[in-house]
């Protein structure tokens, strides 16, 4: 049930497995997780690193002022963002113009201002529209998208094939009528590999669970604050945290303890330090986690921390 080891498809692809063009779905993604607007220009309309915005340079000023220079729509935007001070009770605080007058405008719209009303109702309602057209745009691309990827796995699953990876993978694509689309696994490289170390961790996690209990003559956990228990605890709570199709069910990890169970000591202890050899964490051979009061503890005293933390900084 660990993550595929193989290697993801390249962001230089001209096209995923699913046959969308790669920079679509990679537009789409941006949006999504970043989002576009003011000041917030979709990442394929952005100039590259190193690329001059204006290469033809800044034209002369021919003695008039900067203001004086620039388009009426340039002037608009600048003073809209010019940062004022305002003041809410006792503090004080640095927003855009446009905010200041926003705020002034829904003040006057809730002490009875018909026309301020009127011109917040107006606009509240022009931005809904657009962020309703906006949310079925994005879901209806990525019900393509998963359409098309989930066909082209079960193609390779009919053909005895392996099945593609897509990033994000259809099944980790979750979409909202209301909210718009979320993700629930990796969408890109960097994450996928990432998704692979917990699931490793985790695996690694539940094989030191084993070992401990055997190495306390504990199979049963018996006591489950002074016997073993910080592995499995590590483990679910690592099982928990990742997407549904590659998350353990309760069945699958009583099975997998029974074939842990099954496994004689000597063997146990081998591959309990293999796995974190391989995971790149040297320890001694046979090493057990503390018993689980004192996770436990740990835990207890880490919330304690921050809680006095947070009580000095307030």
């Amino acid at each position: 049930m660990s993550a595929s080891s193989k290697d993801e498809p390249s962001d230089r692809d001209e096209k995923p497995s699913t046959g969308i063009p790669q920079e679509a779905v990679r537009q789409a993604k941006d949006t999504i997780l970043f989002g576009t607007g003011y000041k917030r220009p979709p990442a394929h309309t952005q100039f590259k690193k190193g690329q001059s915005g204006n290469p033809k340079g800044r034209p002369k000023s021919q003695g008039l002022s900067d203001d004086r220079c620039l388009s009426t729509d340039e002037l608009v935007l600048k003073l809209a963002e010019r940062k004022v001070t305002v003041r809410e009770g006792s503090e004080t605080q640095a927003i855009s113009a446009i905010e200041a007058v926003l705020r002034a405008q829904y003040v006057a719209a809730t002490k009875g201002n018909s026309h301020a009303q009127r011109h917040v109702i107006e606009r509240y309602d022009q931005a809904k529209r657009r962020e309703r057209q906006e949310i079925t745009d994005s879901n209806d691309f990525w019900r393509g998208y998963v359409a098309a990827a989930r066909k082209d796995i079960a193609e390779a699953e009919a053909r005895g094939e392996t099945p593609p990876e897509p990033l994000p993978h259809p099944d980790d694509v979750v979409i909202d009528a209301v909210k718009g689309v979320r993700f629930t696994g990796p969408i890109d490289g960097e994450g996928a590999a990432k998704l692979r170390e917990t699931c490793k961790l985790r695996d690694i996690l539940f094989l030191q669970d084993a070992l401990d209990c055997r190495s306390m003559g504990d199979p049963d956990g018996a006591d489950p604050l002074n016997g073993p228990g910080t592995a499995l605890a590590f483990a679910q709570i690592l099982n928990d945290s990742l997407p549904g199709r590659h998350r353990l069910s309760d069945d699958e990890i009583v099975l997998r303890s029974m074939r842990h169970d099954a496994l004689p000591k000597r063997q146990l202890l081998k591959e309990v330090y293999q796995a974190w050899r391989r995971f790149g964490r040297e320890q001694s051979r046979g090493k057990t986690f503390p018993p689980l009061r004192y996770a436990k503890q740990l835990s207890d005293n880490l919330v304690e921390g921050l809680e006095r933390l947070r009580e000095g900084e307030a």
